[in-house]
């Protein structure tokens, strides 16, 4: 399946926060694991605001980015949840 436009996401997502925390990232991603989202985060492949211990915030463009991102294109077969197109 050929990857949504940038555009197609943030339509998507309109009705999310601007700023999502691990567990909203969680949800949007089609429900996949908070230990997965920890994993992308500290993998380097998710930007992210570090707020607190263990609390991460992440813009809701970010998380686009991410989307849009050859890594989430190539890892999302792996996923046990995908995003609900």
């Amino acid at each position: 399946m050929k990857p949504k436009n940038r555009q197609s996401y943030e339509e998507l997502f309109n009705s999310q926060p601007d700023v999502l925390d691990t567990e909203t990232v969680c949800q949007m991603l089609g429900g996949i694991g908070m230990t997965t989202v920890l994993k992308l985060i500290r993998g380097g492949h998710l930007k992210h605001i570090h707020y607190r211990e263990q609390c991460f915030l992440i813009p809701k463009v970010w998380l686009i980015d991410y989307i849009m991102s050859d890594h989430y294109q190539s890892y999302k077969s792996k996923l046990k949840g995908q995003i609900n197109e």
